[in-house]
């Protein structure tokens, strides 16, 4: 495991602080918008469930390219009358024409939906013709902030943006982001709490000083994360991916090893300063309510 990032950090201050976060750190959750019926009634219930301990809401992604344009739409305005809890929709200026984008932007306004998620998008497949749209998100930031007064928040990479040309380099693209008028930042998952703690401290040395919310991934389904942390470029300790190597000769466990982990990272993601937790459900509840019985503030 990671130890304190802080050099000369007492561990019984750290001790605290993990003991403090309990029952003290609010959440959020994300969720995609289902493309099948029965999706629907899995995200139905899964935002039910979780809407009590949902103190900062909820997030709905919007797929690349805007491919989930009208879902997410519908997704984000549906879950905000059925919870009453704020929402946050994500906007993606790759595969979108200008105009669309800020079309996409007046609906939600119109819809009563006031967070956005201000996304530069993952690049379409070269074979794809893309819409000469905002090319970064700071372009999209600027553009929103002076159509509707949204809270906007946008993406940061504590292991650095693959396209970046180095971690200085996405800090200073994150800072023009916050310039152009976003209020904080969600960070893409970790899996090596460490990664977020020296992000952050980067960030405050180069004037940063938005929130920085971590996303926490929950790490059941063990291949599927690591997956993901492939395709994002997400460093997988060695020590995390021989415990679940292990736990496949007792499959009984492994939801028990994942329950038990996920806690221990949301814990060591506060004790290196996360100002609250953005949980990645894949529109799953049980092991996101599980965390919210220790660390949650409705």
């Amino acid at each position: 495991m990671d130890v304190p990032f802080h050099a000369g950090q007492p561990q019984d201050a750290l001790l605290r602080r993990l003991y403090e976060a309990r029952g003290s750190l609010p959440l959020s959750f994300e969720v995609f918008p289902p493309k099948e019926e029965s999706g629907h009634t899995t995200l139905q219930e899964t935002i039910d469930r979780l809407a009590p301990v949902a103190g900062h809401g909820f997030s709905v992604t919007m797929g690349r390219g805007g491919a989930t344009r009208a879902l997410t739409i519908e997704t984000a305005t549906g879950i905000a009358a059925r919870t009453g809890r704020p929402v946050m929709a994500h906007l993606v200026s790759l595969g979108m024409t200008r105009d669309t984008v800020l079309e996409t932007a007046d609906e939600l306004w119109q819809a009563g939906i006031r967070h956005i998620l201000a996304l530069r998008g993952d690049r379409p497949d070269e074979a794809v013709h893309v819409p000469p749209g905002f090319a970064h998100a700071s372009e999209l930031v600027a553009a929103l902030r002076t159509r509707h007064d949204f809270e906007i928040a946008v993406a940061a990479h504590p292991e650095t943006h693959p396209e970046a040309e180095s971690a200085e380099a996405d800090i200073d693209h994150l800072k023009r982001k916050l310039d152009a008028g976003a209020g904080a930042a969600y960070c893409q998952f970790v899996l090596d709490p460490a990664a977020y703690g020296r992000f952050t401290e980067a960030c405050a040395r180069n004037g940063i000083n938005a929130p920085i919310i971590p996303g926490l991934m929950p790490l059941e389904r063990w291949p599927r994360v690591t997956r993901f942390a492939r395709m994002n470029g997400t460093a997988v300790p060695d020590w995390l991916d021989r415990l679940f190597a292990e736990a496949k000769a007792t499959p009984e466990l492994e939801p028990y090893l994942a329950a038990a982990m996920t806690v221990e990272h949301a814990r060591r993601l506060v004790a290196y300063g996360a100002p609250s937790l953005h949980v990645y459900t894949m529109n799953r509840w049980p092991l996101p309510m599980a965390l919210a019985a220790f660390v949650s503030e409705t």
